[in-house]
């Protein structure tokens, strides 16, 4: 499954030439709101850079940072943190609802939503 597919990708079709394989990230910050019962999840691409920048981006960008925005969630399940956060994601689509797994070294996080809406991308540098 490719990033491009979710709802919400215009922009990250517009910068990158090919479709994104939804594979690695790198967590940035997990929200979770009971209003509408909503997860958001943001991310780093891990080894993914646009490849037809915006004109307005700065120069020399080495991160791309996403999210995923869940509604609805009927099921989630965290356990861990730490302040380096790899990992693998894998969504399934249903015919009734996603089912979103991320799963790295420090981090397992599991939710079942109705809707997911992708966010971003933006980028930025980083030291």
């Amino acid at each position: 499954m490719y990033w491009n597919e979710l709802d919400g990708s215009f922009l990250l079709n517009k910068v990158f030439s090919n479709p994104v394989k939804i594979n690695e990230i790198d967590i940035f910050d997990i929200r979770i709101d009971r209003e509408g019962a909503t997860v958001i999840i943001t991310f780093d691409l891990i080894d993914e850079l646009p490849d037809n920048p915006l004109p307005k981006w700065i120069k020399g960008y080495n991160r791309c940072r996403c999210g995923i925005n869940c509604g609805c969630v009927s099921a989630i399940k965290i356990e861990g943190i730490s302040t380096n956060m790899p990992a693998k994601i894998k969504i399934d689509k249903n015919d009734h609802y996603n089912e979103v797994s991320i799963n790295g070294s420090t981090i397992y996080l599991y939710l079942k939503c109705t809707h997911i809406q992708f966010m971003g991308p933006s980028v930025y540098i980083s030291n």
